[in-house]
């Protein structure tokens, strides 16, 4: 159930970085920034309750490397924005980040 309540947290954030972005470009600052504000409370929420069993560090690391490459991937597809190669590297590298981190996480497991 944990690893839902992570989902979730990213998901939140995923949405709610993309809604303000469509929203302000809409011309509506106040919305955006209130539909920021609402889905950014409710990651971290979920975040909180993920952390009751996954380890803060994992938790952050994967929170917000995913929640990174979903709102790239999302303002790429849906947002008509681009991603230099700089970026994609950037990102290449978050995610060896998550990895490294979930299989130190791991390994620290094994030992106890």
């Amino acid at each position: 159930m944990h690893w839902f309540y992570l989902i979730a947290a990213v998901s939140a954030e995923v949405v709610g970085t993309t809604l303000m972005k469509f929203l302000v470009s809409a011309g509506q600052l106040a919305q955006g920034t209130l539909a920021a504000i609402f889905m950014v409370a409710m990651a971290y929420l979920f975040l909180g309750k993920a952390t009751l069993r996954i380890p803060v560090a994992l938790a952050n690391a994967f929170w917000e490397g995913l929640g990174m490459i979903l709102i790239a991937l999302a303002s790429l597809y849906l947002l008509d924005e681009s991603i230099s190669t700089i970026q994609a590297v950037g990102i290449g590298v978050a995610l060896l980040g998550i990895v490294i981190i979930n299989y130190g996480h791991h390994q620290q497991e094994q030992e106890r």
